[in-house]
This record gives structure tokens, C-alpha cells and sequence, in this order.
């Protein structure tokens, strides 16, 4: 594909296409690099070019002598080059393909079990529970949006943060662990809608909920189904039973796969039962049961114990491994994680894939809680944080919650310019999570319940 003196261009420097674009040139490519979005300072432009010889443009350029166009999925498709190339027959790829393509030329992950993550919810608690799973065994690189970290025997060194999650970022993270020396078994890698095709094992966690992508002219599951359409030969899928439209491709295409089902209500290779208290798992010949750690709400990460332990079984891990790594596992920051703060309740469900229906699981479970004070008072903090994530909370999601379940709030703090426009005598607008964590400190007291879900990295 990939072919020297070709020339490409690329398209989107935001969401970690800057990598994409040096990488190329690196492989003697004529790359010219289109800042889509125009969110790129002009020295990090003139860099490209000085430094790589990249062609840059804050414009659309013809596609006359373009051999091959690499654009992110969520790219409207009536942007100007898109539609002429498509009306010329000019080849277009994704940027996961590309880095697939890229990371397959480099051969730098030869000899390592390469993992993909990608779905609608539980990537970034699949990725790390199975890679605390998995370094009981070997040494494991995991990249989520969390950070770049390394797990071995159980415990991870964090060596990198500030990575997205976007596909290009998967190169750069090859790069920190080339740099740093790092000598792994297995790397798994959090990937945003979709995967690259580099992988030994792919995991689809769920295509719901589901949301449109490139001005709603399509769908996210449609783009991460790439994982099943990229599946490189000798790879295995792990998908899950109630995402039929994966499962149908992935047989249509011949492809090996295997399902897992955290409900009764679908039957797959992989079955697990929650009871509240204990996991029980049964795949292949396989079954173990792990007691579940108690401070922190278990019944959010069904997915996570599901996968994680299905594909560590599949990996030959032993069953008192899995189940050993089920129950010492005390959830995410961020992942309804339950937390005393200043005398406070404080469930923090803030991170990279809160969206308005886990908000307001979040307030179900505060609000459920046995030790919960019926006079004690309920503040949610609750939006986003935009300048940190591709797709941001809907300001129509919120309205739509506030309208519903408001007389079970007592002080509500938004989180975002574009919350401003949802109005309402609780609420109080402020711009940051740490502000918002503290306005909500301020207006409560010993025992009060605090509910924290903003949308944001950390």
C-alpha cells in the first residue's frame, strides 16, 4: 500500500494525525499534511515542513496527483477532498488503517502479543484488568487513557501520560517503549472506534450505545467494526453476543472469533453471572467464581470482568490466576469509584467515556446506597471538560436529565461552556472538574453525597 515517492496526503492533524504524517515521510512518501480543523500553531506546521519535508495546508488542495488520501472516520465526508477523491476513484484509507500498515512495515512489535481494545464502553477497565491479569505471567505494556504503563507481577509503573487514545497515538506509544528499552511479552492498546488490523487479538467491549460520527452521515459501530474488517490471518475476535452486526461480519468473513455475554439473556462462548457479591466465569472447560472487592461498584465493570478473564483463559492463563486478579481488582479513578472526601461521599465517575446514561447510573447508585443519609444532601457535578475529548457530553443529554431527575438533586454544577445553556435554579455553571469538586465541597457537609461525572481525561 504504502509504496516510496507515493504520493499522500493526509488528512486531520488533531487527533494524533501529526505522527501519522512523519511516520510516512520517514518511509520516503511525499506527504502533504491538511490541518482539517485548524487547531495547529503555524511553528508546528513549519516544523513539518523544515524537519520532515511535508507539504502542509490549513486548506483543501487538489487531489489531481494524490495517490492515496488517510482521513479520520469522524471526518464529514462533503469535506471538499473527500468528495472529489470519491468522484475521482483516488484511494482513501482510515487513520486506524494506516497506522496498522505503518506498524506492520516497522515490524517493531515482532515477537510481541499485540491486543486491541475498542468499543462504545469498559475499554479502558478491560485493557487494565486484563493487563493486571496477564503480568501475573509476563511483562505487559498498556496503553489506555490513562497513560503509558507497564505491568509486571501485578503492579504498574506509569512511564508516559497525556496520550489520546486516538489510532495514531498507538505510534507513539511503540516509540516511548522503543526509547525506554522496554522488553515486553504482550502490549494492549485502548483504541477509539475502531482498530488497526495490527493485532493477535482484537476485542469489540459493545457497539451500544450508538452515535453518529462524520456529521451523522454514519454511525460508530459501522467504524468500529474496522476491527473485524482489518483482522489480520491468524487472528482471533472476541466480541460480544449482543452485538449481532459484528458477529454476522466477522462469520461472513471467515474470520475466527469467539462471543462473551455478561447477561442470561444471550448465550455465548463465554458466560458470566454477578450476583452482586461473587463473578462466576465459564468458558470453554474452564470455570472459576472470584468474590468481588466491596469499596467500589462492582456492577459497573461486568464487561471488564467478562472480557478480561475470557481472553486471559483463552491466553492460558490459569483459572486461580484470573480469579485471583477478579477479586483483588478495586476499579478505576473515575469508574464508579466509591471515595471519602473531606467527610463526604464522593462516587467519581469521571473519565474519557462517561456519557449521560452513566451519569445517571451514577446517581441511581448514590441515591440506592444503604449507608446513604436520608437527610444528607445530593450535589452532582456533572459535564465536560471539551478541549480533552473528541466527542463531548450533549448539552440536549443533560437538559433531557435535568427535566427528569432534578427533585433528586439538591445543588447540580455544570461543567462546560456549552452546559451554560442549560438552565435551572440548582444549578450553578462553572468551567473545570476541580472547580466544580470544590464549589460542591463548599455548598456541602459531613455525609453529604457527592456525585462526580464530568466528561474528561485523567
Amino acid at each position: 500500500m504504502f509504496s516510496p515517492k507515493s504520493n499522500v496526503a493526509v488528512l486531520d492533524l488533531t487527533h494524533a494525525g501529526m505522527i501519522i504524517t512523519r511516520k510516512l515521510s520517514e518511509l520516503g512518501l511525499n506527504v502533504t499534511a491538511i490541518d482539517v480543523y485548524d487547531t495547529v500553531d503555524d511553528n508546528t506546521l513549519h516544523g513539518l515542513e523544515s524537519d520532515y519535508g511535508i507539504r502542509v495546508s490549513k486548506k483543501a488542495v487538489p487531489v489531481d496527483n494524490l495517490d492515496l488520501i488517510i482521513s479520520p472516520v469522524h471526518l464529514d465526508p462533503s469535506y471538499e477532498m473527500l468528495r472529489s477523491a470519491m468522484e475521482e476513484g483516488t484511494d482513501i484509507i482510515s487513520h486506524h488503517r494506516a497506522v496498522g500498515l505503518i506498524l506492520s512495515n516497522e515490524r517493531s512489535l515482532d515477537g510481541v502479543r499485540v491486543i486491541e481494545v475498542t468499543g462504545s464502553k469498559a475499554k479502558t477497565s478491560t485493557a487494565s484488568l486484563l493487563a493486571e491479569i496477564l503480568s501475573r505471567n509476563m511483562t505487559v505494556a498498556l496503553h489506555t487513557s490513562r497513560g503509558l504503563e507497564i505491568w509486571k507481577n501485578g503492579e504498574a509503573e506509569r512511564i508516559y501520560s497525556g496520550l489520546s487514545i486516538a489510532p495514531g497515538s498507538v505510534l507513539h506509544a511503540v516509540d516511548i517503549l522503543k526509547s525506554e528499552e522496554v522488553h515486553m511479552d504482550c502490549c494492549i492498546f485502548e483504541i477509539s472506534i475502531g482498530g488497526t488490523g495490527n493485532a493477535d487479538i482484537g476485542i469489540i467491549t459493545t457497539l451500544e450505545p450508538d452515535y453518529g460520527i462524520a456529521a451523522s452521515s454514519s454511525m460508530a459501530s459501522d467504524a468500529k467494526l474496522s476491527m473485524v474488517e482489518y483482522t489480520k490471518e491468524n487472528g482471533v475476535l472476541f466480541l460480544n453476543a449482543q452485538d449481532a452486526k459484528a458477529v454476522e461480519l466477522a462469520r461472513k468473513r471467515g474470520i475466527k472469533f469467539l462471543t462473551f455475554s455478561d447477561s442470561d439473556s444471550f448465550s455465548a462462548d463465554s458466560q458470566m453471572i454477578f450476583d452482586g457479591e461473587k463473578v462466576t466465569l465459564s468458558f470453554d472447560n474452564s470455570q472459576l467464581t472470584a468474590v468481588v472487592n466491596s469499596f467500589y461498584n462492582a456492577s459497573s465493570y461486568t464487561t471488564a470482568f467478562t472480557v478480561a478473564g475470557t481472553v486471559a483463559l483463552y491466553m492460558g492463563v490459569a483459572e486461580d490466576v484470573v480469579a485471583d486478579g477478579i477479586s483483588g481488582f478495586a476499579g478505576l479513578a473515575g469508574r464508579m469509584q466509591e471515595k471519602k472526601l473531606e467527610g463526604r461521599i464522593l462516587i467519581d465517575n469521571s473519565n474519557s467515556g462517561m456519557d449521560i446514561r452513566s451519569a445517571e447510573k451514577s446517581l441511581d447508585y448514590g441515591l440506592a446506597r444503604p449507608d446513604k443519609d436520608a437527610s444528607g444532601k445530593v450535589l452532582m457535578v456533572l459535564g465536560e471538560e471539551a478541549a480533552q475529548v473528541c466527542e463531548g457530553l450533549p448539552p440536549g443529554d443533560v437538559a433531557d436529565l435535568v427535566s427528569r431527575r432534578i427533585e433528586d438533586i439538591d445543588s447540580l454544577i455544570l461543567v462546560g461552556e456549552r452546559m451554560r445553556s442549560v438552565q435551572h435554579d440548582k444549578i450553578t455553571h462553572l468551567s473545570h472538574l476541580e472547580e466544580g469538586l470544590e464549589h460542591a465541597l463548599d455548598l456541602s457537609s459531613k455525609g453529604d453525597l457527592i456525585l462526580s461525572c464530568v466528561k474528561c481525561f485523567r
